[in-house]
């Protein structure tokens, strides 16, 4: 499972990717399903009692979220409240017992004690009693709700088993001896808790789901005296049976991670309580479980829970199939993950895989088993998993000749079939585009984390398939021929960019993470690419496949050219760039980012005006308003290069210094990034989510230290043609600070990549900040020193220095190493 990571561009789903919405400040990134792991086969396909879902496999300790609803105030309506409502002769609502038993609402409780006093004084005796004994586990956020003085439980459960043995009324004998068995525990008396289940439960001539309560009791008493072996045969039946209990016999064995001891089954006496200890069992996180699933289809195949396991143990050798150890440990819940375990059992996914295919194959054909279209679904999975993909088309093609209702089922068939289309496609034809656009359309808007894992690995296996164009085979003596890779051509590779594109997925309100974001593709794509594109889309002859995927990808021209002129912008091509942005819809300099990211001088970088001299020497100022669109920004850069190529002297350092200024303010420091960028963040640049390959970390660390974005290394130069054309010293003085100043984001961006490097080490650890020191000095000077030796005994510096508070830290560096 991947980790989001905080950015601050609204480019989160593919609608805004190439808007020019943007966020600023500080933020976390976006969040997913905590439960979502890379797993392509959804176990709704299977059938699944809903009250059932939770024990679906999740990283996390359930697949759902238990703290949500833990303490609300809402109405609980369970077989409890039904008998009591019924026990008072229908004369009551079940929503006021609710809320007179387990609420304890004040009217409430007036109201059925009235009700239910009017012809049964004992009913109300047993309900006071009830509520003297209840635990106090109302909602904690009460200050009224207060737990039950623990002295009193003695005297309490004594009261339990005087009144069980003076009444002789069924209902309420039951539930004193529910009570009673309850008391025992909380008191901790676990041994008196067995005897009295054993005495006052056991011998009821009648029992309902209340012994079912108290077998609960009894099973986590004998687990607290430690014989696991029964606590799994007691808690198993209580699963099995009761359904108002079967979260709380589940939860104990998950919490203690007891796993299936064969030990157990010693108490069973029936198939049907023996298939009850495989199936808790065979839900416990940490167990494989297809041994006991063959079990549970032998003794009792009709179990609710046969095709549940099933799933959940294809997800769970999914999630080591696919996860990395570097994610395991990253992402695990325990302080100290097992890593050497994790790698042990990654090893024995294969063929636990193909142990699964083989019992599913077995159970398709099990003619007790009743849903053979779920079976055929899941071997061909299996088959696609093992790369057996004839054999996966042939069982996908019986599980549809099958009859479902189940629309998950029919969803599962259709992924599985996209996946096949993307594996078994090798050169691309028109038919293949008609099936891939079909599936694309049909699970481009998703709220399953599957689908999407799915949607996007065909989308991502596509677009490099059309990177990497195959020239079809031919007959004859070359028919067994392999294809051979042919340079990519304009249209495929737009389409390879759109397909990239689409895997920001929009149209859902969950974010998964698989999802790639926006700025990722933006910040790679070239303007060559993006030119392809522009000239792709519009061609007069599209084909309807071509129709369809520019739709699906949502960019319209406005977009596709103001990323290209963003692209150009960033590679310093100003006159190309005014071109894009020449075609871009005016309207768009009107939203909401122009009008706020886009309003200081793009020729301005904020210093005070200097009184030297010879003269003033103007910063520009950064205006109130910008005069400047962003086509006039680009043409006024252009033309400032063609203009600085022929001038000589201060004209030539005033022009290279304007063209520093605009290249600066297009970096993160700028007030001009929205022409670079469609986003900003404080924690850039983004050196913390790298590869942890090695190899694959140094070529990130590689491209962010040659970023221009990051390291100014364009303005630099202006910077430092601008002083070497300068004549007045002030003027020359002015542009060898601001080269310094690049020098400085250019180190700014090592030191990040070397704090990480050494460990994420904190900037003030003081060997760091010695090697950092040292680093500086060897590598990234050069301007510095020019600038600290020959333009620090000037009228500019003495201006600077009363004028700047931020020029004395600047020149602290060279004080610091003596320069």
């Amino acid at each position: 499972m991947k980790r989001s990571k905080p950015f601050f561009g609204l480019g989160r789903f593919r609608s805004v990717a190439l808007s020019v919405a943007v966020l600023v400040g500080f933020a976390c990134g976006p969040s997913f399903d905590p439960s979502e792991f890379m797993s392509f086969f959804m176990p709704e396909s299977g059938t699944v009692q809903p009250e059932d879902s939770r024990y679906m496999f999740s990283p996390q300790f359930y697949n759902e979220s238990e703290v949500a609803g833990q303490y609300t105030d809402s109405v609980v309506v369970d077989e409890n409240i039904k008998a009591w409502a019924t026990y008072a002769g229908g004369n009551v609502s079940e929503s006021l017992v609710s809320k007179a038993i387990y609420n304890q609402d004040a009217d409430a409780v007036r109201s059925l004690t009235s009700i239910v006093g009017r012809t049964n004084a004992t009913a109300v005796a047993y309900l006071t009693f009830a509520w003297a004994a209840d635990n106090g586990r109302g909602n904690p956020w009460k200050a009224t709700d207060t737990p039950t003085d623990s002295t009193k439980l003695p005297q309490l459960l004594n009261d339990a088993q005087k009144a069980y043995t003076t009444t002789n009324d069924a209902f309420l004998k039951e539930r004193y001896a529910f009570q009673a068995v309850k008391l025992a525990c909380e008191i901790g008396d676990y041994k008196r808790a067995q005897q009295l289940y054993d005495q006052l439960v056991s011998p009821l001539p009648k029992k309902t789901f209340i012994s079912d309560w108290a077998l609960c009791r009894r099973a986590g008493a004998t687990l607290a005296l430690g014989d696991h072996a029964k606590a799994i045969y007691e808690f198993a039946q209580v699963f099995d049976r009761c359904p108002s209990r079967r979260k709380a016999a589940e939860t104990s064995l998950r919490t203690h991670r007891i796993h299936f001891q064969e030990s157990a089954l010693q108490y069973a006496k029936t198939d049907g309580e023996r298939a009850a200890v495989y199936a808790l069992c065979a839900i416990q996180p940490g167990e494989d479980a297809l041994s006991l699933l063959k079990e549970i289809v032998r003794l009792t195949p009709q179990n609710p829970l046969v095709e549940l396991i099933m799933a959940r143990e294809i997800n769970r050798n999914e999630y080591y199939f696919f996860l990395t150890g570097e994610e395991y440990t990253r992402n695990s819940l325990t302080d100290s993950p097992d890593s050497a375990a994790f790698e042990n059992r990654k090893s024995e996914a294969p063929s636990y895989f193909d142990k699964l295919r083989t019992f599913a194959l077995e159970s398709a054909d099990n003619k007790a088993l009743s849903n053979p279209a779920f079976w055929y679904t899941a071997a061909a999975y299996l088959d696609y998993i093992g790369h057996e993909y004839k054999a996966a088309q042939t069982h996908l093609d019986q599980a549809v000749l099958l009859p479902t209702t189940n629309k998950h089922l029919k969803t599962q068939i259709a992924v599985q079939r996209m996946l096949l289309l993307a594996t078994q496609t090798d050169v691309i034809t028109p038919e293949a585009e008609n099936q891939l656009i079909g599936y694309l359309e049909e699970f481009d808007s998703t709220g399953n984390f599957r689908i999407n894992n799915a949607f996007i690995s065909v989308c991502k296996q596509f677009a490099t398939k059309y990177q990497h164009e195959k020239e079809a085979k031919r007959g004859g003596l070359f028919s067994c021929s392999r294809p051979k890779n042919q340079p990519t051509n304009g249209p495929n590779q737009a389409k390879a960019y759109l397909l990239t594109v689409i895997t920001t997925q929009p149209g859902t309100d969950t974010y998964f993470a698989s999802t790639t974001e926006p700025s990722a593709i933006e910040d790679t794509v070239s303007s060559a690419t993006v030119q392809q594109t522009i000239a792709f889309a519009s061609q007069a002859n599209l084909t309807d496949f071509d129709k369809r995927l520019i739709k699906l990808s949502g960019i319209s021209n406005t977009d596709l050219n103001l990323l290209l002129g963003r692209r150009l912008m960033m590679e310093h091509h100003y006159a190309e760039a005014a071109d894009a942005f020449v075609k871009v819809n005016p309207k768009t300099w009107e939203k909401e980012a122009f009008t706020t990211y886009f309003q200081k001088n793009p020729f301005a970088i904020k210093m005070p005006q200097v009184h030297t001299s010879d003269g003033v020497v103007n910063f520009p100022a950064e205006s109130g308003k910008n005069t400047y669109t962003p086509v006039q920004f680009a043409r006024r850069m252009a033309d400032l290069e063609q203009q600085a190529k022929s001038a000589t002297g201060d004209q030539a350092a005033e022009l290279y210094y304007q063209l520093g200024c605009g290249a600066w303010n297009l970096s993160w420091y700028g007030n001009a990034w929205l022409l670079a960028k469609s986003y900003w963040s404080a924690v850039e640049p983004p050196v913390y989510d790298v590869p942890t390959d090695p190899v694959a970390k140094q070529k990130r660390f590689d491209a962010l230290m040659n970023t221009d974005y990051y390291t100014t290394s364009h303005a630099s130069d202006y910077f430092e043609q601008s002083a070497k054309a300068a004549k007045t010293p002030a003027v020359g003085d002015r542009s060898a600070y601001m080269a310094a100043r690049c020098e400085a984001h250019a180190f700014s961006v090592r030191q990040s990549i070397e704090q990480i490097r050494n460990g994420y080490v904190y900037e003030e650890d003081s060997t760091f900040v010695k090697n950092m020191r040292g680093l500086r000095r060897a590598n990234y000077a050069t301007q510095y020193t020019d600038f600290f030796k020959n333009h620090t005994h000037t009228m500019f510096h003495k201006e600077m220095i009363r004028e700047c508070a931020m020029y004395k830290d600047f020149l602290l560096f060279g004080e610091q190493t003596g320069e």
